[in-house]
């Protein structure tokens, strides 16, 4: 008994180790990328004699290349070790890099954007490491994925500036060069040597170490952790609300993370104080996201969402007003607090609604159905602002699209059926 008793605890704590390292991996992957690729939107749309349109719509094309693959690679993250795929992915991720940085026009560009960052996104983003973690944990998960995800974050606090800089000094292709170094040299050894599958269930039902429910399964969920079919989860209407809410928030956050440098240099913010906006934006959201993990864990998730889009909503309300530094610097300040619970939230409401078992595949199957949306906020905002040469339109279709999601909270159901 005493050995059992070990085992567990063991399993237990080296379930907050996955935490950590999915932590890393996040923020020297996918939060490296979001974070600054709109740093690197003018001086490349100045070399490749590029519009932002264009620019934005070879950054889209990634986007879309992931939403079509997710379906796929969710139902083998299901089936498969999900650490292996991750390894294979940070490598070619680092390839994607040196391509970018070797690219001499649009059509180099929207191949590399698609071939290479296009079909890493859906392992190195939030589905595989969450995957991993909802295996992991069942008790506590939601602020279990809202650590992981704080690592895309704490990569918006840190980068920026830092991407700012070695821009200035050593020009985009050599940064990319550099990002390409440091995933092959530190995330492909990261991954491969601390994160590894849960261990399987026991008897009774719980993993080892961990509740078989934990406080936001108890509070009601209507998902059995169960193989759920397609049909089923298509046809339910909590994974349409999930698309939808989060949707909307991936459409405005791409259209946001994109444009908004160009737009305060615009409106004359100098670039040193873009990257701090930036920094700041990343850095509420960075504290948000084990708030709105503990939230999740404890209350009605409609509650949590509702809170998330509340702060998004008038955070793009106070951006649309903004005029100079110090008022777009408040708009970002609420922006990044409520978006801050855009990636923990749907992961954490996918686990509620539909399991851990079925968490890869459903997981999938709603990055490809929120991709009308997603990827339409980069170019949408690019398109507007070629055609009236400014983001104001832009941003208020992202307030009218905000009004929508709130509404699809209403299709929400995390009761027992």
């Amino acid at each position: 008994m005493r050995a059992i008793e070990t085992e567990r605890a063991a399993s237990f704590q080296y379930g907050w180790v996955i935490v950590a390292a999915s932590y890393l991996v996040g923020l020297l992957t996918s939060g490296l990328l979001s974070y600054t690729r709109g740093i690197f939107l003018v001086p490349m749309a100045a070399e490749l004699g590029s519009s932002r349109l264009e620019l934005s719509v070879a950054f889209t094309i990634s986007g879309i290349v992931a939403a079509l693959s997710a379906p796929t690679a969710g139902y083998l993250l299901d089936r498969y070790p999900v650490p292996r795929t991750m390894a294979l992915m940070a490598i070619w991720t680092a390839l994607g890099y040196f391509a970018v940085a070797a690219v001499d026009g649009r059509l180099g560009l929207f191949i590399v954007m698609g071939a290479f960052f296009g079909l890493a996104t859906f392992h190195l983003g939030g589905p595989a490491p969450a995957k991993l973690v909802v295996d992991w944990f069942q008790a506590r998960r939601g602020f279990a994925l809202s650590l992981i995800s704080m690592g895309a974050s704490t990569a918006g606090v840190l980068t920026p500036p830092l991407a700012t800089a070695l821009i200035e000094a050593l020009g985009w292709r050599w940064t990319f060069v550099i990002y390409g170094v440091v995933t092959l040299v530190v995330v492909v050894p990261l991954i491969l040597l601390t994160l590894r599958p849960a261990p399987l269930p026991d008897p009774a039902g719980a993993q080892p170490g961990h509740p078989s429910v934990g406080p936001a399964q108890a509070a009601g969920t209507h998902a059995v952790d169960r193989i759920w079919t397609r049909r089923e989860y298509l046809t339910d209407g909590t994974f349409w609300g999930i698309v939808i809410i989060f949707g909307v928030m991936g459409c405005v956050f791409g259209g946001v993370s994109l444009h908004l440098f160009a737009h305060m240099t615009d409106i004359g913010v100098s670039p040193l104080e873009a990257s701090f906006v930036l920094s700041v934006m990343a850095g509420l959201a960075l504290v948000s996201k084990p708030l709105f993990g503990a939230l999740v864990d404890r209350l009605d998730g409609r509650v949590s969402v509702l809170v998330a889009l509340g702060a998004q909503t008038f955070g793009m309300v106070l951006l649309l007003a903004a005029e100079g530094y110090a008022s777009v610097l408040v708009a970002a300040i609420v922006f990044g607090f409520g978006y801050g619970g855009m990636v923990p939230l749907r992961s954490a409401l996918t686990a509620i609604g539909f399991g851990a078992r079925s968490f890869g595949e459903v997981s999938g199957a709603m990055r490809t159905a929120m991709a009308p949306l997603t990827m339409g906020g980069m170019p949408l905002a690019g398109w507007i602002f070629d055609l009236y040469g400014s983001y104001a339109v832009a941003f208020t279709t992202f307030i009218v699209l905000y009004v929508g999601a709130i509404a699809a909270v209403l299709l929400l159901r995390f009761s027992p059926r």
